[in-house]
């Protein structure tokens, strides 16, 4: 069944909303004040999408990726001089049928939900996803453990979906590693690399960082 199709405002950046993680925005350029406005008045979500070719944000020629994430206007706090800080949410992932210029000061575009195949299983989708989550509280204690910080509870999504796409966002990865984890439309195979990437920055970690020791601080200290 195919999906429907609207337009939406575009938002270029130098960088990857994922779905269920937050982005916070400092929206100073009057074209996207106006998006800000519009948004509000209509109720509207804003596609957030990765820079394909353009030299920097406010590039009006800038080619964006074909898969990016919607937005919704979370908190917002405007500015004397108009300029907004706001908190863009990612909610469903979209892909563009069709850029349009010129009908606006900001890009617009034509897009249709972009969603995950169904799995061959249910069951062992889920298994796989506790998995993953329980490897990801691991890393995350570790990490927190080298700062000093203690936690009792890491609540992570149950949905495999939600989950993948939490994890993937919580993790600093390279930007095109960021785009391909958005345009896999296969949740389990997106939880096997994140499951190698979180092997792969464990084995790291654990052999570059020395929890810190308070009894012991001089030795963290740089001499020279």
């Amino acid at each position: 069944m195919n999906e429907p199709i609207w337009t939406i405002p575009l938002f270029p950046l130098e960088t990857v909303l994922f779905p269920y993680t937050a982005l916070p925005m400092h929206i100073f350029e009057p074209r996207y004040r106006e998006m800000v406005m519009y948004c509000l008045e209509h109720d509207s979500p804003f596609g957030v999408v990765l820079i394909r070719e353009g030299s920097e944000v406010g590039d009006v020629n800038a080619v964006p990726h074909e898969v990016g994430t919607l937005a919704r206007i979370g908190r917002l706090r405007r500015q004397p001089d108009g300029r907004f800080h706001l908190l863009a949410l990612g909610e469903e992932r979209f892909q563009i049928v069709r850029l349009i210029r010129g009908e606006a000061p900001y890009l617009k575009a034509q897009v249709r939900l972009w969603r995950d195949f169904e799995p061959f299983s249910w069951e062992e989708e889920q298994r796989y996803a506790d998995e993953v989550a329980g490897q990801f509280r691991e890393f995350l204690r570790m990490a927190l453990d080298a700062s000093g910080l203690r936690v009792e509870e890491i609540e992570l999504p149950r949905s495999p979906t939600a989950l993948s796409f939490a994890i993937a966002g919580t993790l600093q990865l390279e930007l095109p590693v960021r785009q391909y984890l958005l345009e896999l439309q296969d949740t389990t195979e997106r939880l096997r690399l994140l499951q190698q990437i979180l092997e792969h920055l464990t084995v790291a970690f654990e052999s570059e960082i020395q929890p810190f020791d308070p009894e012991h601080w001089r030795e963290y200290v740089n001499r020279n």
